[in-house]
């Protein structure tokens, strides 16, 4: 079933037992600490209604993608796909993508109420304060940022932290490689403000693509991209008060601009973030000046905290669907030897897995991925290790890496401003650059075939021990 909206995807969740409704939480910490306990818990998705002070229609989903079973639901896959199947499949769509533009209508139910002018007050939708050290309350992640270039007209969508100021004001951060953050610099330089609308609970696969950062080329609108997962063009009505197209199903978008940083700034942060620490500090950033509010009736408002990471979950879905990031950079620049990728979801380590050719393969791939990964550090893995299994990538490091000469360090790389092993100093300088580290944990190529063998069965022996025994293993997860 593919959801036409987030309300359509609760409801679905509800009948399938799978959300627990929580009545008289407090937006302050309360909800935060309750979505925090569920995720490591490994529980149903919450949501929040009668929230403490704000006693009327407006409620507060979280964990919605937190468990795989969620996932797959929201991307309309079978329930019972093993998580690598599932992330081919995906991967699939996107390489057979074939854009539909969305489709542009009259009204829909984000227009059921529409509020203007004076009227506008934000203070009035239960927006949580997540984290203990959160520099405010933050009515984004769970969002969709849409803006145009004013250049080519292109529409792009993207997931930014959006902190509450007050009832007519928001605080925006994008980093500045994202596209959002090169549109709004466009008009800026202009002199003008930047027009923009924030979906604040999107359907879940425009949310999936707004959030995934999966790099798609300058141009391509995830509208377009929407269109084709769903086979159906995504239904969007004209703001008349920024001209953006704005998705008919949300539950809330709000509309207004963002005026150059030499107009205003407003202190921001910190924010607990998605590499488990506060990062950022707080700082100037620039703000949305709200002229609009769009809401169906009862609205529900897409609650999606960065946690600190743990065990195979991701971030906003925990089926990471952008898993072979550094393969394709790799593959860009003429180097097809990764046989696969994985981040583990663990923030600043990238897992490669090849197989080796030659004497120093290893490390020669690995230098190579340091250049273009995110990522602190680089794990290269003999091609009988599973990179997405954390133990047995440690088991690789700590019985086949000889630390004399597989560990390579490199300075002065280029990192994002949410690293937080960057110094207070080189942050207050502007100098985002951190050194990486190259681990090569594979068997030594020159005496690989004298390594010691592994003690685990065979492939052709586990697979003919699972069909003859299936019932056995019927209600467990175990690879062949």
């Amino acid at each position: 079933m593919i959801f036409e909206s987030l309300r359509e995807f609760v409801e679905k969740l509800d009948q399938m037992g799978d959300l627990k409704k929580i009545d008289g939480a407090e937006w302050d910490l309360e909800m935060g600490a309750l979505t925090e306990l569920m995720w490591d818990a490994g529980g149903p998705a919450l949501f929040f209604q009668n929230i403490k002070g704000y006693e009327g229609g407006s409620r507060v989903a979280t964990n919605l993608f937190a468990t795989r079973k969620r996932c797959l639901l929201g991307l309309d896959m079978p329930l019972d796909l093993k998580e690598e199947e599932a992330i081919e499949r995906f991967e699939r769509s996107l390489a057979e993508c074939r854009p539909i533009p969305p489709r542009v209508v009259k009204s829909g139910p984000v227009a059921e109420n529409v509020i203007t002018g004076e009227k506008v007050n934000l203070l009035k939708l239960p927006v949580p304060r997540w984290h203990e050290l959160d520099g405010g309350r933050y009515i984004g992640t769970g969002c969709c940022v849409i803006q145009q270039d004013p250049e080519s007209g292109y529409v792009n969508i993207g997931t930014y932290r959006l902190q509450l100021h007050d009832e007519k004001t928001t605080g925006i951060y994008i980093g500045g490689t994202h596209q959002g953050g090169m549109i709004q610099k466009k008009y800026w330089e202009k002199g003008k403000s930047c027009p923009v609308a924030v979906s604040l609970g999107p359907d879940p696969i425009l949310f999936l693509i707004s959030s995934g950062g999966f790099g798609f080329p300058w141009g391509t609108s995830e509208y377009d991209i929407v269109g084709h997962m769903k086979n159906r063009p995504v239904d969007v009505m004209i703001d008349e008060y920024t001209g953006l197209p704005i998705p008919i199903q949300s539950e809330i978008v709000m509309v207004g601009e963002i005026p150059p940083p030499g107009v205003e700034k407003r202190d921001e942060g910190p924010f607990g973030e998605y590499t488990g620490y506060y990062a950022s500090g707080t700082r100037p950033e620039p703000v949305i000046r709200v002229k609009a509010v769009y809401h169906r009736n009862n609205p529900i408002l897409l609650g999606s905290p960065p946690l600190m990471p743990k065990g195979p979950s991701g971030y906003s879905f925990a089926l990471s669907v952008k898993k072979r990031e550094i393969k394709r950079r790799l593959a860009e620049r003429g180097i097809s030897d990764v046989l696969d990728d994985c981040t583990l979801s663990i923030p600043g380590i990238e897992v490669i897995k090849i197989k080796q050719k030659y004497a120093g393969h290893a490390a020669e791939i690995g230098s190579a991925a340091l250049e273009v990964a995110g990522a602190r550090m680089v794990v290269v893995v003999d091609e009988d290790v599973d990179v997405r299994d954390p133990w047995q990538v440690l088991w690789a490091m700590g019985t086949r890496c000889d630390p004399e000469v597989a560990v390579k360090v490199v300075n002065g790389c280029k990192t994002h401003t949410l690293d937080p092993g960057l110094s207070p100093d080189k942050r207050k300088k502007g100098d985002f650059t951190v050194s990486k580290v190259m681990i090569d944990a594979c068997r030594p190529y020159t005496w690989a075939k004298d390594f010691p063998p592994v003690n685990r069965c065979s492939t052709e022996l586990r697979q003919k021990t699972l069909t003859k025994w299936k019932d056995l293993f019927r209600d467990f997860e175990v690879k062949a």
